[in-house]
């Protein structure tokens, strides 16, 4: 299952539009980099809360013809993205649906890409979730993974606690995070390194955390 936030949706998603902004954007803009080689699709973003990232991805004229899915298991989180989808008139290319990331509500070979951001954390059973995205991706499709380090650097931690207090969020729980190798070996338990890299900046805010970039082979 995915673990509910335990913060009401108004509060999340003013914490997530304002603290989490620059790992947004870092996020967006790498799927930015990855889609403009890939012909439109449907894109889910697991553990979407409020749609914050199919939001603006659905509006980057990048994403023209692609289709987006927001998925969360907490329906309230979802509604709390709704006026902002209705705002900006993207109601008609992007869903919003309850559902789990270890037993995704979709077909196999189905999407062209699958992404998740500070979501790998709250799983349960994180090598299910990456199994998971790997079946739902069509071949040639593309499964991308952004989260934060267990062990990140004390000088950006800090940072990154300073940011979330200045929205009233208390600091976060470093120790329900995985370290760099961890998650490396989570793909390996997974079966998927022969079409996985996990990196993580040298520098940077991006430093914060690591990336788990799936390809699925074209023959899958």
């Amino acid at each position: 299952m995915l673990l509910k936030n335990l913060r009401p949706a108004d509060e999340y998603d003013r914490f997530a539009s304002q603290a989490l902004e620059p790992w947004d954007v870092l996020f967006v803009t790498r799927i930015r980099q990855i889609a403009r080689d890939m012909q439109p699709g449907v894109l889910v973003d697991i553990g979407t809360a409020t749609v914050v990232v199919p939001v603006r991805l659905a509006a980057d004229p990048v994403f023209k013809d692609w289709r987006f899915i927001g998925l969360d298991l907490d329906a309230d989180m979802l509604e709390g993205g709704r006026p902002r989808i209705e705002a900006l008139g993207l109601s008609d290319v992007i869903e919003l649906k309850v559902g789990d990331a270890l037993d995704l509500p979709f077909a196999d070979n189905s999407l062209a890409m699958a992404v998740g951001r500070a979501t790998l954390h709250h799983l349960p059973d994180k090598v299910k979730s990456l199994t998971e995205m790997y079946r739902v991706l069509q071949p040639g499709g593309i499964g991308l993974v952004h989260d934060m380090r267990r062990d990140v650097a004390p000088a950006l931690l800090e940072k990154f606690t300073q940011m979330r207090a200045a929205v009233g969020y208390p600091p976060t729980h470093v120790e329900e995070k995985v370290t760099l190798e961890e998650a490396r070996q989570l793909v390996r338990d997974a079966g998927l390194e022969h079409c996985t890299a996990v990196t993580s900046p040298g520098f940077g805010l991006g430093a914060l955390g690591f990336e788990i970039l799936i390809k699925k082979p074209l023959l899958a």
